[in-house]
């Protein structure tokens, strides 16, 4: 499956919206879900609750 989409200038993310790692203050670019209390985020590796970066 593809997805191909063309976002307008004032459509494209900004880094405010990227969370920061509750454990070391990098960027988040994703988050594995071990299980219901363990997940581990990349880059930087370190492991988080899941919902630790769940906005409030």
């Amino acid at each position: 499956m593809e997805v191909n989409e063309t976002l307008a200038a004032d459509d494209s993310p900004s880094m405010s919206s990227v969370p920061d790692c509750p454990s070391c203050g990098s960027s988040v670019a994703s988050m594995t879900v071990l299980g219901p209390t363990d997940g581990v985020v990349a880059p930087c590796g370190c492991r988080i609750a899941p919902d630790a970066l769940e906005s409030e």
